[in-house]
């Protein structure tokens, strides 16, 4: 079988594990994979490859902008193979079509599309006590993962892959929410205003450390200074061990947003939750359940 690239965005780990068990199928079926994590550079030639997968989170419920600066970079795919997963706590949106749109636009053909369920660990909702989706990817999760992977490896060769429908996109509200996340406010407003609370900062690096595209560096004390390609992951926020770092998105405009995300999520029944505390870069769950922390 041919050479097979898997290129994906993961924060927390998920959608690593995801990419993970779907070359886990591929490799089943004969094929040689090799995965990449969008963060590192440079991105592989795709000359080598006969199939591209590529695989997300849903941030704000669209393609973080890391995924959409790694489709922009790429060559003319001139009817190359390629799938797409995405990886979801609450809500996915149409956030695969975009990237689905995006490789068509590139030249690609689409041989496969896998949506799948993973713990939320956004900020906005751990403050208010909940984690969405918290035992996800389960181990079923993982199988259908390794299923998707057998059956590209069969779609590829001339396998019968009905397209599925474009996913419909998310409605008004949250769609304002992503308006109000786009890239023009995070880069020329939302990223010049995190701010530290300098009697807690204790300018131990790990924001530094632990930012996916290394946008903080330190200042003359050690204390975190923000550049102008934040995803606004709030990664820095979550995982700061002093609560010292205050992101936008715990500002007052963006409350009444996370409590209607809270209140719908909580409604349907389809997500389950845990109630959570989460204080001093740690979620703690409170329903005698195991600990939820995850892994940077």
């Amino acid at each position: 079988m041919g050479k097979s690239l898997i290129a994906y965005f993961s924060q927390g780990g998920t959608t690593a594990t995801v990419a993970e068990n779907i070359a886990e199928g591929l490799r089943s079926k004969g094929h040689d994979v090799d995965l990449h994590h969008m963060n590192e550079v440079p991105t592989p030639e795709l000359g080598g490859y006969g199939l591209l997968g590529v695989g997300l989170p849903v941030y704000y419920f669209r393609p973080p902008f890391r995924v959409m600066d790694f489709l922009r970079d790429l060559p003319d795919l001139n009817g190359l193979p390629v799938f797409v997963f995405v990886q979801y706590g609450t809500l996915h949106g149409d956030t695969g079509t975009v990237v689905r749109n995006a490789l068509t636009i590139k030249g690609g053909r689409e041989v496969g599309y896998f949506k799948n369920t993973g713990a939320d660990y956004f900020l906005g909702y751990l403050k208010r006590g909940y984690l969405f989706s918290p035992n996800n990817p389960t181990v079923l999760n993982l199988e259908a993962a390794k299923e998707f992977g057998r059956n590209v490896a069969g779609w590829v060769t001339g396998g019968n892959y009905t397209k599925p429908d474009d996913d419909r996109p998310p409605h008004g509200v949250y769609r304002l929410e992503r308006f109000l996340t786009n890239r023009w406010f995070v880069k020329l407003m939302y990223s010049r205003v995190f701010f530290v609370r300098t009697k807690k900062c204790v300018s131990c690096g790990l924001c530094m450390k632990i930012c996916p595209l290394k946008n903080i560096t330190a200042d003359e004390n050690g204390r975190p200074l923000w550049g102008r390609h934040c995803l606004l992951c709030l990664y820095c926020e979550m995982k700061c061990p002093t609560d010292a770092i205050v992101s936008p998105v715990s500002w007052p405009l963006f409350s009444p947003f996370m409590v209607y995300n809270v209140w719908r999520a909580r409604r349907d029944s389809a997500i389950e939750n845990a109630r959570v505390v989460h204080e001093k870069g740690h979620t703690r769950r409170i329903d005698n359940a195991p600990s939820c922390d995850k892994d940077i």
